[in-house]
């Protein structure tokens, strides 16, 4: 029984489900076989982690049927019902945070019994209650308000047209119902369709897929009439539409720098308007479009690090930076922390750290805070500092064995430590050739800095102006990472030998 599914379900039961789920197994209106429940509470002994060996159904049968010789078939049919107790109050359990779904079915059970009179009441409450909510604090997805307001204005309409015999009121609320069915179709379209391009269409295009057809169709011809119409009516609805329609101009134009600020432009006027799960994604998407402007080059007039802590920063400001768990993803963790290094704001770094250190996942909380402790302390220039943190750091992950290479190779920079940085450079150089995990982009990336570092030794060790202009002119065309950095240490050899 150890790797049945009744125990993989179990075993994801927290302290306070697992109490729940014994007086779910208990009620009779759930479950009426007693032996189903004593093979639940004998089960139950070896929480949390339900691996002891006497979880082996013959084990396990004898504390539930003592004296009475093991059936496979009959414990066979035991944890099948018990499973099925799972299932039912997972299922449970997870519609009972729906309350906009619930409070559908509600009225429509109602109606349906033609108990008007509570439904007329309920239905009055719930249009008041939904009609201007603050979204921004809403467990539920922003397509979802739009789909729960379609229904409930429908029903409306339904009411209006069977029991009120007015026909006018039916028609006002059957055109609501069909307004806000377009927005809830429009938005998850345009969630979908970002969720396509992430998924790989943009290496493998398929111009006969429907997603691209119905995009070019909805942003060339529809949108800007319906956007046009929906400013005059609901500048809540217009401003939430808008932000989703620049979403996913800024997705497709990945060249476009005018499309990513007129989606932060949105965005910024939809703060306080969308809810914070949909707010997160949105930032994310704005996050992924400046990223991708920067590799195509198209990052112009503006400084890339700044602009993507400004993103980070509205996640923190708006409460969103961490997952729903309350933990935070590593990857973001860094990211932040790598742009601040860029603009040598250190002390963001550390103010990051301390706030966020601890929410980390597990298996990588020492490795990225110590990270973060190592630019600190080159920050500080104490370098032999830095050196030593990065040198605890395990490279199981092999993001992380890029970025302790690159700072190690910074740090002996700094050092004017020639010797131990062709010793990393050369270790860095072999890695790189003999990992094929290691895309093109990356490689090329990485290379150019160990050049460049190389040459930045070379330029502070014999001075040439000449080779100097030639290597900054280059540096500004290449892929490279630290390009900051590297800008930054040719300005202090020009102010040396000027």
């Amino acid at each position: 029984m150890l790797k049945s599914s009744l125990l993989e379900i179990i075993r994801t039961f927290s302290k306070q489900e697992l109490i729940k789920f014994e007086d779910f197994v208990r009620s009779p209106y759930f479950n009426k076989k007693e032996n189903v429940l004593k093979l639940f509470l004998e089960i139950k002994k070896y929480a949390p982690e339900f691996t002891d060996a006497n979880l082996e159904k013959e084990k396990i049968w004898v504390k539930v049927f003592p004296g009475k010789e093991y059936n496979y078939g009959i414990m066979k049919n035991l944890i099948h019902e018990l499973a099925k107790l799972c299932e039912s109050f997972l299922t449970i359990e997870f519609s009972k945070s729906d309350k906009l779904r619930n409070n559908i079915d509600l009225l429509k059970t109602l109606l349906k019994r033609k108990i008007t009179k509570v439904f007329s009441s309920k239905i009055d409450m719930m249009e008041k209650i939904y009609d201007k909510p603050d979204l921004k604090n809403g467990s539920y997805k922003i397509e979802d308000y739009y789909e729960f307001l379609d229904k409930l204005y429908y029903l409306k309409s339904l009411y209006n047209r069977h029991y009120n015999i007015d026909s006018t009121a039916a028609y006002k609320y059957i055109c609501r119902s069909i307004d806000c069915l377009i927005y809830s179709a429009i938005i998850n379209f345009y969630k979908y369709y970002n969720n396509y391009l992430t998924n790989g269409v943009k290496i493998i295009p398929n111009k006969d897929n429907t997603a691209p057809m119905f995009l070019e169709g909805l942003n060339k011809y529809l949108i800007l009439s319906l956007l046009k119409n929906l400013k005059v009516k609901s500048g809540r609805d217009y401003l939430i539409l808008k932000c989703f329609c620049d979403m996913s101009i800024a997705i497709v134009d990945e060249k476009d720098m005018n499309s990513y600020f007129n989606f932060k432009k949105s965005l910024q006027d939809c703060l306080d308007l969308i809810p914070k799960p949909d707010l997160k994604d949105l930032l994310i998407c704005l996050t992924n479009s400046l990223i991708h402007l920067n590799v195509n080059k198209s990052v112009s007039g503006i400084n890339f690090y700044m602009e993507l802590l400004e993103n980070y920063d509205l996640m923190i400001e708006n409460d969103i930076f961490l997952e729903p768990s309350g933990m935070m993803s590593g990857s973001l963790f860094l990211s932040y922390v790598m742009s601040a290094f860029h603009l040598k704001e250190y002390e963001r770094i550390e103010i990051l750290a301390k706030k966020f250190g601890d929410k980390l996942p597990e298996y990588r909380r020492d490795n990225d805070n110590t990270y973060s402790q190592a630019l600190i302390y080159y920050g500080k220039k104490e370098y032999r500092k830095s050196l030593e943190l990065v040198s605890r750091i395990n490279h199981d992950l092999q993001r992380m064995k890029h970025m302790v290479k690159n700072i190690q190779m910074i740090n002996y920079y700094e050092l004017n430590d020639y010797i131990s940085f062709s010793y990393v450079a050369d270790s860095y150089r072999h890695f790189l050739s003999k990992n094929k995990s290691v895309n093109s982009y990356d490689k090329s990336r990485s290379e150019n800095l160990c050049n460049s570092i190389n040459k930045l030794f070379k330029l502070r060790e014999e001075f040439d102006k000449y080779e100097l202009e030639k290597f900054k002119k280059n540096v500004k065309e290449i892929e490279l990472q630290y390009m900051y950095w590297i800008l930054d240490k040719i300005e202090e050899i020009e102010i040396v030998n000027s």
